[in-house]
């Protein structure tokens, strides 16, 4: 007797959600025969109700939202719809909705009692025999080319196997609409807990509560949130709510998961995937682990739209939920995106931002450690609005000078500067600048709410790489050789173009403190951002270890015209 198995064909997988969820099976390989019975008849159910028939209710989800997946199918087809009245229209539909279900359970059950055969199923690869094989069209198995009564002549459709086209037959029970613009989408994922919870709570739990209340059948779309993104983000943290204890492990150890927005209606069909990383799967258990509340507070402060706005905050509300909620499926940095500085406030708490950046964007303990440790200093600290109001204000390239001041007052070390502002990365500055602001406006809220901070990272030794040694080296020549340091570090840190950076380089080969293959490396030819980013360090390490003997003068940042290559890229502007 073969066995079921998920076929990575996402309209028939979502449908195998849907029987193992009515069956309440563990397994797809325990689906049997029995299960496939029980499972039509629930279906039918739903289905062939007065309420999704449109009896004794406003309207006909069969002839409506069911036309957007199966047009002219059993139940839309409006030849279908025959008879005087009402009643006897709706009958006529079920006795052609029942005798095609019927077909497909016999042909299903061919399937699980047969080993082989000599036709190979488009949906799921099995070899099948030719009396458990149909044509599907449009009608049948979205996004399919051709419905039953406009096909093109001899095109008649394509051959799969009676369990993938039973197995469609219950996607309608894993679909659901978006936020906001309702448009039609499931998740596929071949984790049976994630898809059976989904096609559990939101569709048979949903729909047969709607035919308990006698109300018009129609998908589940009662999110408090906004936008297709925003929806599937909402729908898994809803989920990891609910069934926490079933789903975590699931969640920690996932398999792709992806959600499908898309129409199969005659007016023109589409489909537009959404994929899940692992990484945010992983994150949402690990923060619901670590903290129930902090869970509940980065799930409603970035996804929840919640009642009781007026239309501007709405409006305003809705952008914020689309834009944060496309970024994490992206992996992308959003804590700029959730600091509210009129509050001061971070959307989301520093619990999870903390944890999204360790597990999503990969950043090292020992930087979040630093930004960390920096933060809180900054918030403590008696002239802490001038300093938030800098950090604020400061243009992208202006904010190396910024923590270079860090360094000279002593609040860095130079090794910790360069971790923060690596020569690889030197758009780091802006998404470095607001998770400063992040850990202050947590401190602050943490303050105003009587709480303590959660001081979440350790401190980590630095290793430095091969650029790192190479500036310490240099430095150290510098320190022992220059015949008047503080003067020398004034000019470096005052000049304002690559010239006078140079000039001043060769005054110290000039001196003896430097060679000429350190002023090659200081300075290269062409390379104007990296000949700024090098001088930031060799300042960094100068202010560090030579603190007694620094000048009072400001640090210059470069005002060269660059070309628009070099600005796109952080240069000096």
């Amino acid at each position: 007797m073969a066995n079921v198995h998920w076929t990575g064909h996402s309209f028939v997988d979502a449908g195998l959600a849907a029987i193992a969820a009515a069956t309440k099976v563990q397994r797809l390989e325990d689906l049997t025969p029995f299960c496939l019975e029980d499972a039509v008849k629930k279906l039918q159910d739903v289905l062939l109700s007065d309420q999704a028939l449109g009896l004794g209710v406003q309207r006909a989800f069969a002839r409506g939202a069911m036309s957007q997946i199966f047009p002219n199918s059993e139940l839309v087809n409006p030849s279908h719809w025959r008879g005087r009245s009402e009643r006897e229209k709706a009958d006529h539909v079920r006795k052609k909705f029942r005798a095609a279900l019927q077909a497909d359970l016999q042909r299903a059950i061919l399937c699980l009692q047969s080993e082989g055969g000599d036709e190979i199923c488009y949906a799921c690869g099995e070899q099948r025999p030719f009396e458990a094989m149909v044509s599907v069209r449009q009608d049948k198995m979205p996004l399919l080319e051709g419905i039953v009564n406009f096909y093109p002549a001899f095109a008649y459709g394509v051959r799969i196997c009676g369990l993938c086209a039973l197995s469609v037959r219950f996607l309608p029970l894993s679909v659901m609409r978006t936020g906001v613009y309702n448009r039609l989408w499931f998740l596929h994922t071949q984790a049976l807990a994630i898809g059976a919870a989904v096609a559990q709570r939101y569709g048979w739990q949903h729909f047969n509560g709607a035919i308990a209340r006698n109300e018009a059948l129609d998908f589940f779309s009662h999110w408090q949130t906004a936008g297709d993104a925003g929806t599937v983000l909402y729908l898994l943290c809803e989920l990891l709510g609910q069934f926490g204890d079933q789903l975590r492990a699931v969640y920690q150890s996932p398999l792709p998961t992806t959600a499908y927005l898309f129409s199969n209606d005659n007016r023109g069909s589409y489909v537009q995937a959404l994929p899940v990383p692992n990484e945010l799967l992983t994150f949402f258990a690990k923060l619901q682990v670590g903290s129930q509340r902090a869970f509940q507070r980065f799930w409603q402060d970035l996804f929840q739209v919640p009642e009781g706005l007026n239309d501007r905050e709405r409006k305003a509300r809705i952008g914020f939920v689309q834009s944060v909620a496309n970024k994490l499926l992206q992996s992308d940095s959003i804590v700029g995106d959730c600091l509210d500085h009129k509050s001061p406030k971070l959307r989301g708490g520093w619990l999870g931002h903390w944890l999204y950046l360790r597990e999503v964007r990969e950043m090292p303990t020992a930087k979040l450690a630093i930004l960390e440790r920096l933060g809180l200093a900054i918030a403590k600290s008696d002239d802490a609005k001038k300093r938030i109001d800098t950090l604020r204000t400061e243009q992208r390239n202006e904010l190396y000078g910024v923590l270079l001041q860090y360094v000279r007052e002593g609040w860095l070390k130079h090794d910790e500067f360069y971790t923060l502002l690596p020569p690889s990365d030197y758009a780091s500055a802006s998404e470095v600048r607001d998770i400063l602001l992040a850990v202050i406006y947590e401190w602050q809220y943490c303050q105003e709410q009587d709480e303590e901070f959660p001081v979440l990272a350790e401190a980590a030794e630095l290793r430095p790489d091969e650029t790192l040694q190479r500036l310490q080296q240099i430095g150290e020549q510098l320190l022992a050789r220059l015949p008047n340091l503080s003067r020398w570090i004034g000019q470096l840190q005052t000049a304002r173009s690559s010239d006078r950076i140079r000039g001043t380089y060769l005054n110290a080969v000039r001196n003896g403190a430097m060679r000429f293959a350190d002023f090659v490396f200081l300075a290269p030819l062409g390379d104007r951002q990296r000949l700024w980013l090098l001088r930031d360090y060799l300042l960094a390490f100068l202010f560090d270890r030579a603190r007694e003997t620094l000048p009072e003068e400001e640090i210059a940042v470069g005002t060269e015209v660059l070309t628009e290559a070099e600005t796109f890229d952080g240069g000096e502007a």
